[in-house]
């Protein structure tokens, strides 16, 4: 029999005197006057009338938001409120006092009446709460049509006793005060706000997640019709699934009738859940984690509830929820008793509490009782959020390229020095084509910390420009659908190309002669930067006074912009000469066939897409083949360091038993030598290298051995095989021009493929200094934490990264580097980003939270990247890259991105596929570069795809293929019709 009082009661007569003095039952928020939404906050109002609805929602209680502003007024200085904060928001002042507002906030104890009632209420509710409260914040504009404070204020879950209630309100409250919560006020005009507070009795949640009752504005597309509803779910906790920790099942729901229509099963490896010492992370059983959280009663319900939401032309509306396994429920609560069982549960009962649903074996002789009820723990519109700064209703954002550079979450100091670096090299570039750049235009934009483009903006600048058009050049970045790429084009028209032709006379000679002198101009940055790189090697900063520790960061930084906007110029050198190979090849693209078309493939007028895309494909394999490409050094100085141990018995036994780390860890000798030297060329290096924050392979060459282990496990080969390839098969489709072209076009083809070569090759060069100009960056903010630390004891190692590059200046100019308060602001609000979910890697106004599904279907699309066709067992890796040494040789690696750190994976690997990137990305000329077929820009892969999956990846075509079940990743990949091994070349075997 349920407990009757895990749901609400119609008053709160039960509740102790204290308590109804300080807390109102949760369904009497927004009755009346004293319950308002202006008293107790939008989120509180908003469950107090599902209650009264008749909706399942979980016993609570309100605190008013008086109590919130009458601490401010009594704890807070003058000019620390949030009216004054927010009216300051985005200046240096603002963030200085609400770093000290915030702090404050945590430090002061509640009134000791408060305290009173909250031990009151935890004396009462105990036994009912074996998962304790959660307790969620209620702004008094939270969950409006207009805003949502959805990601930017704090819940905490999983609260027991007073004291832990005392400080979650407390964290609660000073969530209000982190800087982008401050900026989204200001956005949306809301000039001031109070914070209620919801306390909520925790469901035992066997599965929970987020229902989408309709796509969010410019979502509607293949992957989700605008008939549908939503549904993330994940085992446990639904923190995972809002917050982005892990993967969730993703499901969609016909919105007449509630049917699936598809659905994508995640593995759920972990799932999180409250123990005796509060939340804490359980691990699931292989079988159980491959099963869907969800099963039909649940799916059924959430459909029900859906449509009863939306009754009235309501919504759409984003809904959390919990399932929770009862053997019967009190009226009114949603229920279905059928005998289901649930789908997956962890192991490790006694980590998870005797009380966790959780905990138990999935479904064994359950009692035919038991049902799963759909309780209801929060719902807002999906409308509410605001814009990225610079963008509207209309903007287009994408990181579908840029966040090959820099995926995830960057850190304060990370994303201050890639703002000012982009956006001063994106204007040089535009103005150096003769391109107006509108004031005030902003081109990049810190969405819940990662790094976007503002699509809009750049495509009408980039419009002004003959030949630079949305389709020519998403062509070679990726992330954007037909429509999007339709809708891009119809906000670029009607730029004016007058003040391009105007200043052409003066602007088309001098970019003519800065690519002539081009190669000069990178070579002589290159003894300007070797030269600081060297006086930075030999300086001993812990000598220097702070002013001049300041000094030297901004001379580094200086330094890294002039890299940057020098490696731009190249980009934008080698984009134009792709382009120009481009629109050669169209012109003879009916006067000869490429060599795949004479073994029986479709010309490359008539392929199976776009005819556009195939001539792309094709200049990219023309300009394959560059010796000496940079980004390809790492993958192919590892390997043959793997060659040297693989002949040292002795050092491949360490290497294997996990006993080598650093060089003087291997015997000495050849192998020894190798890995050493790999250090010293490679060491600025690092799996996602652009974030400051990460160790390089020379302080930490953790993954460097990882990589170095998969290796181990090939057979034998030569790595320059792989360069040779590459080189083979451009030359074949040359070859194949040449008795197809006339002999003049064919000058010209040459001509402009050795340009196309020449400056990729000089890109990934300035790629290379980019990263080497990081690390030198990263050792002067190393010295500069050392410094922040010895000032204030109490910061963790690492807090440099918590501040952003004009703070550090100001500070260490100043002589008071007193910026503790601030790195505990943006530590907090970096925490927060990192944890919620990847927004889309394409989005239109506002950024939605929603894991997108993926394809359905056997077969799913992506660019070509890497021409060639192999079978093999796929290998997906987590984000954080994570296990690299479980790579087997001729397994797919499927990822989010490709990040270049982890280019030596691909000389292990058959194919590569990703779900970012485009066939220009860094990562797609690595792989071209070690002749392996890859596929970028495949939507939703990492969720549709499982490791062991066979599949066969099309590099010339861009597609990926699901061959059969699942089965243990054991052999290696396969051409299609061929060899085996082919399309990665094996590194390394042991001497027989």
């Amino acid at each position: 029999m349920a407990d009757p009082t895990r749901t609400a009661r119609a008053d709160g007569a039960t509740d102790p005197p204290t308590v109804r003095e300080w807390l109102k039952p949760l369904e009497s928020a927004g009755l009346r006057r004293h319950t308002s939404a202006k008293r107790v906050g939008g989120k509180a109002a908003s469950l107090g009338r599902l209650l009264r609805d008749g909706f399942p929602v979980p016993r609570g209680w309100v605190l008013d938001a008086r109590c919130f502003t009458e601490l401010v007024d009594r704890q807070l200085p003058p000019g620390h409120d949030l009216a004054t904060l927010i009216r300051l928001s985005g200046t240096r002042a603002g963030v200085d006092r609400a770093a000290r507002a915030r702090d404050r906030i945590l430090s002061e104890p509640l009134p000791e009446a408060l305290s009173t009632a909250l031990q009151a209420l935890w004396q009462a509710v105990e036994q009912e709460a074996p998962w304790g409260l959660a307790v969620r914040s209620s702004a008094t504009c939270e969950d409006s049509e207009e805003t949502s404070m959805a990601g930017l204020a704090t819940s905490v879950l999983g609260v027991r006793g007073e004291a832990g209630l005392d400080a979650a309100i407390r964290q609660v409250w000073a969530s209000a005060f982190l800087p982008r919560a401050l900026a989204y006020l200001a956005h949306a005009g809301v000039r001031d706000v109070a914070m209620g507070v919801v306390l909520q009795v925790m469901v035992r949640a066997e599965a929970a997640g987020v229902l989408f009752t309709a796509p969010p504005p410019g979502l509607e597309g293949e992957h989700w019709h605008a008939g549908e509803r939503l549904v993330n779910a994940t085992l446990g906790l639904g923190a995972p699934v809002v917050d982005g920790a892990a993967a969730a099942d993703t499901i969609r729901l016909a919105r007449d009738g509630g049917r699936v229509v598809a659905s994508a099963v995640a593995q759920k490896r972990r799932a999180l859940v409250v123990g005796a010492a509060g939340l804490e992370e359980v691990p699931v059983p292989e079988p159980s984690a491959e099963q869907p959280a969800l099963g039909e009663a649940a799916l059924r319900q959430l459909a029900e509830l859906a449509e009863r939401l939306e009754q009235g032309g309501k919504g759409p509306f984003d809904v959390e929820f919990a399932v929770e396994a009862v053997e019967e429920g009190p009226p009114g609560a949603a229920l279905a008793v059928d005998g289901e069982a649930p789908s997956g549960q962890p192991e490790a009962a006694a980590a998870a509490g005797a009380h966790s649903p959780v905990a138990s074996e999935a479904g064994d002789g359950a009692p035919s009782s038991v049902a799963r009820r759909v309780w209801l723990l929060q719902v807002r519109p999906v409308s509410g959020g605001g814009f990225p700064e610079g963008g509207d209703a209309d903007t287009i954002w994408s990181r579908a390229n840029v966040g090959e550079a820099l995926p995830g979450a960057a850190t304060p100091l990370t994303w201050s020095v890639a703002r000012a670096f982009s956006d001063r090299g994106f204007r040089e570039a535009f103005a150096a084509l003769g391109c107006r750049v509108p004031r005030g235009a902003r081109l990049v934009a810190n969405v819940h910390g990662r790094f976007y483009l503002n699509l809009t903006a750049f495509m009408r600048i980039a419009a002004q420009v003959p030949g630079l058009s949305p389709r020519a050049l998403l062509g070679m970045s990726g992330g954007a659908s037909e429509a999007l790429i339709a809708r891009l084009a119809e906000q670029s028209e009607g730029v004016s190309r007058r003040g391009f032709y105007a200043r052409l006379p003066l602007t088309g000679p001098r970019l003519l002669l800065r690519q002539a002198r081009l190669e000069r101009e990178v070579a002589a940055y290159e003894g300007e930067a070797l030269w600081a790189q060297r006086a930075l090697s030999e300086l001993d900063m812990t000598l220097l006074p702070d002013d001049a520790i300041g000094t030297t960061l901004r001379s580094v930084f200086l330094l890294l912009e002039r890299t940057g906007t020098r490696m731009l110029h190249c980009a934008s050198a080698s984009l134009a000469s792709h382009l120009a190979l481009c629109k050669a090849l169209e012109r003879i693209a009916g006067r000869r066939a490429s060599a795949r078309s004479a073994s029986g493939e479709a010309h490359l007028d008539a392929p199976a897409g776009r005819a556009e895309t195939n001539v792309e494909h094709l200049a990219q394999v023309l300009a394959g083949g560059v010796r000496e490409l940079d980004s390809a050094g790492p993958g192919i100085e590892l390997a043959r360091v793997a060659e040297l141990v693989m002949q040292d018995r002795t050092a491949r036994e360490r290497l294997l038993a996990g006993e080598v780390l650093w060089p003087r860890d291997l015997p000495e000798g050849p192998a020894r030598d190798a890995y050493a030297r790999f250090l010293d060329a490679y060491g600025d290096r690092a799996v996602r290298e652009a974030e400051l924050a990460t160790p390089r392979w020379r302080e930490d060459p953790s993954p460097v051995i990882a990589m170095l282990t998969a290796s181990l496990r090939g057979a034998p080969g030569d790595p320059e095989r792989a360069l040779a390839r590459a080189r083979a098969l451009a030359d074949r489709e040359m070859a194949m021009l040449e008795t197809r072209v006339p002999r003049l076009e064919l000058a010209l083809l040459r001509t402009l493929v050795g340009r196309a070569q020449r400056y990729v090759r000089l890109r990934e060069r300035m790629r290379t200094w980019v990263t080497r100009v990081l690390g030198m960056l990263r050792r002067v903010a190393l010295d500069i934490d050392r410094r922040l630390r010895r000032i204030d004891p109490s910061l963790e190692p690492g807090s440099v990264f918590f501040c952003t590059y004009e703070e550090l200046v100001t500070a260490l100019s100043s002589g008071r580097a007193d910026v503790g308060h601030l790195v505990r602001l943006r530590r907090a609000e970096h925490l927060r980003d990192a944890a919620r979910p990847d927004p889309p890697a394409t989005f239109i106004g506002r950024p939605p939270p929603v894991v997108l599904p993926p394809a359905s279907g056997e077969r799913l699309l992506g660019l070509p990247a890497s021409p060639g066709v192999v079978e093999g067992r796929a290998r997906v890796l987590d984000p954080g890259a994570s296990a690299l040494d479980a790579v087997a040789p001729g397994e797919v690696l499927v990822a989010r991105t490709t990040d270049v750190g982890l280019s030596p994976l691909f000389l292990v690997a058959a194919a590569v596929v990703t779900e970012l990137g485009g066939p220009m990305s860094h990562a797609s000329i690595v792989a071209r570069e070690y002749g392996i077929p890859a596929v970028v820009n495949v939507p939703g892969v990492t969720l549709a795809i499982k490791t062991g999956d066979r599949l066969r990846i099309d590099g010339d075509r861009g597609v990926v293929e699901r061959l059969d079940e699942r089965a243990s990743p054991s052999s290696p990949g396969v051409v299609a019709g061929g060899a085996p091994g082919g399309g990665a070349a094996p590194l390394a075997t042991p001497p027989g």
